[in-house]
């Protein structure tokens, strides 16, 4: 189920320009909703869906309406087929026994596949047009949210996060209040990015006095592109328990990280010290070709405490604040391909970056400016 976006829901267009005022051309923003759109994305935290509710998210430029009906959770497009009013100002109804999505505009009512199951105004014995349903999409839940996939065949499962409802671990979630101004694969590739550690996190990540980029060994394995090396970093919460005696008189801690991308839009970094495991979970969500809605959670098999979890929380944030700047500086918006030399990322350092964006343009994602 494929359909061109009515022009209401479609992204502005604008010159293939590289200026913070101008955006890419109609045509590199329309390839880059393409190449994402057969892949599982998550759009809101299922906590935040209330019973007899409709939120409303955006996916790719595309308005989408979320509700719970008869159980499920059903995913719509946010225009009614009548006048195009947003199902998501609407209410959830019963009707002959089961629940739909009234529109506020005329009381057109739909169920969760997107016919159209009741017009109020349309006279005794006439039948609903069979052309009055929206766009329905495939729905799942995993790790506390709900993923949405605008076709009908994903060309990847979710990927997996094994600690989430692991009992060893600790899981801690962080929620950013606003999307980020950026794209999403920008997202993924910043947090894939190790050398900019100790320049952006110095005296938590890294330290400018040693700069070297680590030996990084990258393959690929299934929907995965897997990042591995051996790091020092200085002790803290990410790195080693330091609720321990002793612990911060450590110079420095022993990491090795194995990073895995789960193709496009999900990392999970885990590291590993003599203290534990400490994972670092991103999903992204595209809302736009400029606006992700970031999904991050944070698991340790180390310091247990249950009350100790907010400073865990504190701290991930002020990680994620020294990025988020940053990242959000970058343009253009959408990543250009390689041969537009518009970049210049440079080997071995570059390595896990230059060959996340190689698999991203095999995908059709990076595909022009």
């Amino acid at each position: 189920m494929t359909q061109t976006a009515p022009v209401a829901d479609q992204a502005p267009s604008g010159k293939p320009s590289f200026c913070d005022s101008d955006g890419p051309s109609q045509e590199a923003i329309a390839a880059f909703y393409d190449g994402m759109k057969p892949f599982w994305h998550p759009v809101l935290s299922e906590a935040d869906l209330p019973e007899h509710k409709i939120v409303r998210v955006e996916l790719l430029g595309i308005g989408i309406a979320l509700a719970r009906l008869n159980g499920q959770v059903v995913a719509l497009r946010d225009l009614c087929r009548h006048f195009q009013a947003r199902l998501s100002l609407g209410e959830v109804i019963d009707l002959d026994g089961l629940q739909h999505v009234m529109c506020p505009y005329h009381g057109w009512s739909y169920g969760s596949d997107g016919h159209c199951k009741r017009i109020p105004q349309l006279l005794e014995g006439r039948k609903i047009p069979p052309n009055a349903r929206v766009d329905s999409y495939k729905v799942a839940i995993r790790y506390g949210l709900i993923w949405v996939c605008l076709d009908d065949e994903p060309k990847f499962d979710i990927p997996d996060y094994p600690e989430w409802g692991d009992d060893t671990f600790r899981t801690v979630v962080m929620k950013e209040e606003q999307p980020s101004k950026t794209s999403s694969i920008r997202m993924i590739m910043g947090t894939l990015d190790d050398t900019h550690f100790p320049w952006v996190h110095q005296g938590i990540l890294g330290s400018r006095d040693e700069p070297a980029a680590p030996d990084h060994k990258v393959w690929r394995e299934g929907q995965y592109l897997v990042l591995q090396y051996d790091v020092e970093q200085p002790p803290n919460l990410a790195t080693t328990d330091m609720s321990a005696e002793g612990a911060d008189k450590v110079e420095k801690i022993a990491l090795r990280y194995t990073d895995y991308v789960g193709m496009p839009n999900v990392i999970r970094l885990v590291k590993d010290s003599d203290a534990g495991r400490y994972v670092v979970w991103l999903a992204t969500c595209p809302s736009a070709y400029n606006r992700t809605t970031n999904f991050w959670a944070f698991s340790r098999n180390y310091d247990m405490n249950p009350g100790r979890d907010s400073i865990y929380e504190e701290f991930s944030a002020h990680v994620r604040s020294q990025d988020k700047p940053v990242i959000e500086s970058q343009r253009p918006w959408l990543l250009p391909p390689f041969w537009t030399q518009i970049e210049l990322p440079l080997g071995p350092a570059d390595k896990p970056l230059m060959e996340f964006q190689r698999w991203l343009e095999e995908l059709g994602i990076v595909s022009g400016i």
